[in-house]
């Protein structure tokens, strides 16, 4: 529950917030790129049937998303760590989804009016004095970062409306009964299985291929063997441990002094909380009958009963129950807020007086320690302080050596021949050009290597490893190489091809002889390898067995034979041997949980489905490369 609390907490951070926080967080707001290419106008990042996602609004939304990450990671999230990991493509990807939902919203009638617009922007703290929205206040806020209201209010429009749109679709979704015990009852139920595998690896070994075939292989491969445009580059590393030095007491004590901030810690206190969920479907009756379970909990806690017994007997929250209801240290900020008010308001050993209601549902709470925060002693971050400034000299003395090395590398006729007269190893190496996947980062030495022009040489750059200064060598353009350089590749890849149909044959065979007689004879004659399961379900399966090989498992009635089903290893056939329908009683104390796994389930389901539906045919144009950000 700890952690579910603390992600709601998040997402409300990243959710509207986000938008809001791009006009009143952030201090300075700029202008995006005017590098773009194709059909996408200059001053865009995206158009959408039409529509274009201006620079401006990426570059809001952005920096939004900076802020908003930083307030959760504080310092281990920097600007330059979210382009290596991709940002501003999910970005651009968020703002061209985003357009979508409006687009068919808006068809739909389900766009904000300007009444909801309005009662969302005047309930904005930051537009409000003594707790009522002031016009005065508002266009101050908006005058001091150089905002316009229209740009503001067109942004918070489209979030409003996405969500708006998700809510619809969400709340129309509903589940019956007999859905959920069927759910239930197949989550539940018990299957165990004989089963035989026809392992591939074995096989391969009496596969023989000619360089004929493999030929005609590779050429109807090719698009799996294609290599990226590559750059052969020479570069010569600058190793920041060799710059690492002892740190002095006194170094140490000023920074202590002069970073003081750092290391105060925050006030915390520790929780422990009896949680009654309310179902989705259960309305102000199971509102009123979740509260009054709590309010119990309250008076008997309050009346001498061991609240942790009490939250191992009722608290439906899983994470915690076990725990006595504890959850642990928490500080601000990392609790939905309703659950934090209360907790920070309250003593150590202090029950809360009345029930509290969160997303999650009711909560008894009772504060067992409570830790003011402070600053943290000296003796107590000392290593800590004396690690960083050595990294940070290290890093300092390593770069310098590097400027100075780059220095005397550009000018020279022969780059390895000079890196060794200045004492450094020259390494050569081939780098490819690839994207890597959003939200992964980037490879900064391929990054430098297709920036160089032909028989540059970089600026230094950082890697984990230290400091690089490449030479670019030769580009290599995009191909298939020549069989002979790829040969192991592609014979290895042929003969498992040729092994799994050859083990294929031998499992349907199986499966046939099997039906029709005995399992264990057609297994050993196939050369399978064979074994029975334990009884296992969906909620507890079987480590031993693949989960494809499982699920047919369970939709093949008692006595039968599934078909052959591949896996890594190889293809397995199963036969259930017997059937253990679930416990009758258990639905009924499932039943609520379930419930809400189902209808969750599926209005995930249904809000995804319309998303694909907006994007069904819809003409979408990005630009080849999103803006640099700009930050100040």
């Amino acid at each position: 529950m700890i952690t579910l609390m603390r992600q709601y907490r998040r997402v409300l951070q990243v959710g509207l917030l986000v938008v809001i926080a791009a006009f009143v967080i952030t201090s300075v707001v700029v202008s995006g790129s005017n590098t773009f290419r194709g059909d996408v106008p200059a001053d865009s990042v995206a158009t959408v049937n039409g529509e274009t996602i201006p620079a401006d609004r990426f570059q809001r939304r952005y920096q939004a998303y900076l802020d908003a990450y930083a307030q959760v990671y504080r310092d281990r999230f920097t600007p330059e760590l979210a382009e290596r990991m991709g940002l501003p493509q999910q970005v651009v990807n968020d703002l061209v989804q985003e357009t979508l939902v409006v687009q068919r919203a808006r068809a739909e009638g389900l766009e904000v009016t300007d009444v909801e617009l309005n009662a969302q922007i005047q309930a904005i703290p930051a537009f409000q004095e003594n707790g009522r929205f002031t016009i005065k206040r508002y266009h101050e806020f908006l005058r001091r970062r150089g905002l316009g209201a229209t740009a503001f209010e067109a942004d918070v429009r489209r979030e409003l409306t996405r969500m708006k749109a998700e809510t619809t679709i969400r709340s129309g979704v509903k589940v019956a009964e007999s859905e959920v015990e069927q759910a239930w009852r197949l989550r539940n139920e018990g299957v165990r299985a004989s089963w035989a595998l026809v392992e591939v690896t074995p096989l391969i070994a009496g596969v023989q291929v000619t360089d004929a075939e493999l030929e005609t292989y590779l050429k109807a491969h090719e698009s799996e063997y294609r290599q990226p445009e590559r750059r052969k580059v020479t570069y010569v590393l600058i190793p920041i441990r060799d710059y690492i030095k002892p740190v002095s007491e006194a170094d140490i004590e000023k920074f202590y002094t002069e970073r003081g901030g750092e290391f105060e810690k925050p006030p915390q206190v520790r929780a422990a909380h009896v949680l009654v969920r309310i179902p989705d479907t259960g309305g102000s009756e199971a509102e009123d009958k979740a509260r009054t379970k709590i309010v119990d909990v309250i008076k008997r806690a309050k009346a001498g009963e061991d609240f942790a017994k009490l939250a191992r007997e009722i608290s439906e929250d899983p994470g915690s129950k076990a725990n006595g209801g504890d959850l642990g240290l928490v500080r601000k900020g990392e609790m939905v807020p309703q659950f934090e008010q209360a907790a920070f308001a309250m003593k150590a050993g202090e029950i809360s007086a009345e029930p509290v209601r969160t997303p999650f549902g009711w909560h008894a709470i009772k504060v067992t320690e409570v830790q003011p925060g402070g600053k943290t002693p000296l003796k107590d971050v000392i290593g800590q302080i004396r690690d960083r400034l050595s990294a940070e000299a290290a890093d300092r003395a390593a770069k310098a050596k590097a400027d100075e090395v780059r220095a005397k590398l550009q000018g020279a006729a022969d780059f390895g021949a000079e890196a060794k007269t200045l004492g450094l190893s020259p390494l050569d190496t081939t780098l490819p050009r690839i994207d890597p996947a959003p939200g992964a980062p980037s490879d900064v030495m391929a990054d430098t290597a297709f920036a160089l022009a032909p028989d540059g040489v970089s600026a230094p750059v950082k890697t984990p490893a230290g400091w690089i200064v490449m030479k670019g060598r030769e580009t290599l353009p995009a191909a298939v190489p020549p069989l002979a350089e790829i040969k192991d590749r592609v014979s290895a890849a042929l003969k498992r091809e040729r092994a799994e149909g050859v083990a294929l044959e031998r499992a349907k065979q199986l499966t046939t002889e099997a039906k029709a007689g005995d399992f264990a004879a057609a297994a050993k004659k196939a050369g399978a390898t064979t074994g029975e399961t334990p009884r296992f379900s969906l909620q507890n399966p079987a480590s031993s067995i693949p989960g494809d090989a499982m699920l047919k498992a369970f939709q093949t009635p008692l006595g039968g034979t599934t078909d052959p089903v591949k896996t890594q290893q190889g293809f397995y056939v199963m036969k259930v041997l017997e059937r253990t329908p679930a416990e009758p009683g258990g639905f009924a104390a499932d039943k609520e949980r379930v419930t809400r796994e189902v209808l969750s389930q599926k209005q995930s389901q249904a809000w995804q489905a319309w998303i694909e539906a907006a994007r069904t045919g819809a003409k979408i144009d990005v630009a080849p490369k999103p803006p640099a950000p700009r930050r100040g």
